[in-house]
This record gives C-alpha cells, structure tokens and sequence, in this order.
C-alpha cells in the first residue's frame, strides 16, 4: 500500500500532470459553482417572492447544493494551491495534498450522495 501511494504523489508531483488537472479542477468547479449558485439564487430567493404558492425543494437538495457548493470552493482553493506549488517547483506537500484529498473525497461523497437521493426518489420518498 505504501508503494502504490508513492507511485500516486509521483505521478501527480509532476508538473505536467498537476498543472492540467489544476486548470481541469478549477474549470470544473467555477463552472458548477456558478450553475449552482444561479439556480439556488432562484430556487430560494427569486421564486418564492414572485409565486404566490411556491414550495422550496427538498431538503435532501438542500443539503446536495451544500456539499456540492462546498465541493466546488474546495476545487478552487485546490486549483490555485497545485498552480501555485507548481510554479514555484515545490513537491505536492501539505496544502496542496490536503486540498487535493479532500477534493477527491467530497467527490466521492457527492456521488454516493446523489447515488441515495435518486433512489430514496424512486421508491417514492
């Protein structure tokens, strides 16, 4: 286990790789953050002031926005964090490392998520 970890911070110690997946991560996220602060923007403050019997969506949404809001800020900080240490030719070591794992794991989080909200839908909750 501890070779296959070394054999993974090789890999992304290089620069060839960090920086196109930083500028990847931080394209994503800015993308999403930005569809998801629109549509939240009308979900949650336009909407319910123009219709008159407007019902906020579900909670379980809520908390997806949540998570995947928080997802996405992490991308940005993950993207600027491995630029950064790229540029100044430093190994990939504590925040860059760190943001990085979480951004992976928020990911993960985020499809197990999505994974038990469409299925608590289908059986009709």
């Amino acid at each position: 286990m501890a070779t296959q970890a070394r054999t993974v911070q090789g890999f992304i110690e290089r620069r060839w790789v960090l920086i196109p997946l930083a500028l990847v991560i931080g394209f994503v996220s800015s993308l999403l953050l930005y569809v998801t602060l629109f549509r939240d923007y009308f979900d949650y403050w336009v909407l319910p002031r123009v219709k008159d019997a407007y019902i906020y969506p579900q909670l379980r949404y809520t908390l997806f926005d949540i998570v995947l809001i928080a997802w996405c800020l992490n991308g940005l900080v993950t993207c600027v964090t491995c630029i950064q240490s790229a540029a100044a030719s430093r190994s990939v070591s504590g925040w860059p490392r760190r943001s990085l794992i979480t951004y992976f794991v928020l990911f993960v989080i985020l499809i197990i998520g999505g994974t038990l909200i469409m299925a608590a839908r289908r059986h009709g909750y």
